[in-house]
């Protein structure tokens, strides 16, 4: 029987979680009886994970300190260790840094589109973020090194693995390409009573509702987003009748830090263009609701400026809801040309291009329809059925 270890111990938020919690249910299925899982995952979340898989892929866990400094020195030894006695054939990691000099093959999955974007390096520099500019800068260190250690590197999308070879300066760099999966069904089941601030969006439908699902951060560009609702509600209220309000799924007031970024500044804008009429911050929804939250609005819009795929874009498709995303090559990929795009900086151009969308009842009926059938080529059983030949394949 194969071994092959699965190191999830930095899957701890986001997408790592959403990962872990799609990908674990058919391991058992895709794998058959020739492959055992291993499968490390954070701490807290192990018993969760247990009650997703059978005999044949097991949850463990590893306690680290010393934050990811700390749980990367662990992986460079103990894991080493672990590899040795546990007779392992295959090492997958999940989470953008390899095992160095890997006494096994090495599959590395690169997610994180951070490592490589001079956008956000920037965006550090203008803010005086020097520590968190210094960490990056780390990080990219280390994520470069980490796919040159790699038997095999995977990515979401073609798009960011040529945004790797880039700013590597390695055109010969080869990438394999495994989308991330969707479950749609289970997406629009909507499950559980649905949560207040939901049922109130749903009563009141006066407004346009336009949609970002996030929480906050700096590549997230909420700034440029906030910058554009004057110029977008004037437009609309000229063209419609109606007046716009966003809906965000974050809180951004002074002094609010998500995950490390402050939203301090965003909070003075809202302040100093007196956005208060326009938005509304209904905090963090649970995942089984979220269906309910994309129902209850007219338009996502994603001024995103740093991605490596996009969950929320292919959310929004199978809710049948219009996108308006930055004129990114990621999003263009996932989105498979149903959005409309903006340039990713530039607040009147996406006030433009909301505003066209919302005066254009045909255009959002096409958009509905070509994104209900976009969403539904994402499938995790594709995924994992892609991951195992890879396991195979090396």
């Amino acid at each position: 029987m194969k071994r092959v270890l699965i190191n999830a111990l930095a899957s701890t938020a986001g997408g790592g979680r959403t990962w872990l919690g799609n990908v674990l249910p058919w391991l058992e299925r895709a794998g058959g009886t020739e492959t055992e899982w291993t499968v490390l995952v954070p701490p807290m979340d192990v018993e969760g994970y247990r009650r997703l898989v059978g005999s044949q892929v097991r949850i463990r866990t590893a306690v680290t300190r010393g934050g990811i400094v700390g749980r990367w020195w662990w992986e460079q030894s103990a894991l080493r260790r672990m590899i040795a006695m546990e007779e392992i054939a295959v090492l997958v990691s999940v989470g953008n840094f390899a095992l160095w000099r890997s006494p096994v093959p090495q599959i590395l999955f690169n997610r994180s589109d951070l490592n490589f974007s001079p956008e956000f390096r920037a965006d550090l520099a203008r803010r005086h973020e020097w520590g968190m500019w210094l960490g990056q800068l780390i990080k990219s260190g280390l994520a470069r090194r980490s796919i040159r250690a790699a038997t095999i590197n995977v990515v979401p999308t073609r798009a960011f693995g040529e945004r790797i070879r880039v700013a590597m300066g390695r055109s010969d760099l080869h990438f394999e390409v495994l989308n991330f999966g969707f479950d749609h069904d289970l997406f629009r089941s909507g499950r559980g009573r649905m949560v207040e601030e939901i049922r109130r969006l749903r009563e009141d439908r006066t407004a346009w509702r336009l949609l970002y699902v996030s929480h906050y951060n700096y590549f997230r560009n909420f700034e440029t987003l906030l910058r554009a609702l004057p110029e977008l509600n004037k437009r609309v209220e000229r063209a419609t009748g109606r007046r716009i309000e966003l809906v965000l799924t974050t809180e951004i007031r002074r002094g609010a830090i998500h995950g490390g970024y402050d939203s301090t500044s965003a909070a003075r804008l809202i302040e100093e263009l007196d956005l208060g009429p326009y938005l509304r911050m209904i905090g963090e929804i649970p995942y089984h609701q979220l269906y309910h939250l994309y129902d209850s609005c007219d338009l996502f819009v994603c001024p995103s400026y740093s991605e490596s795929f996009g969950h929320p874009l292919v959310e929004a498709m199978s809710c049948g809801l219009p996108l308006a995303t930055a004129d990114l090559p990621v999003h263009r990929e996932v989105c498979g040309g149903v959005a409309a795009t903006f340039a990713p900086f530039d607040p009147g151009d996406l006030a433009c291009c909301c505003a066209d969308l919302l005066a254009d009842e045909t255009r959002r009926a096409e958009m509905r329809t070509a994104g209900l059938a976009r969403a539904r080529e994402f499938s995790w059983e594709r995924h994992v059925s892609q991951l195992v030949e890879l396991t195979r394949k090396v």
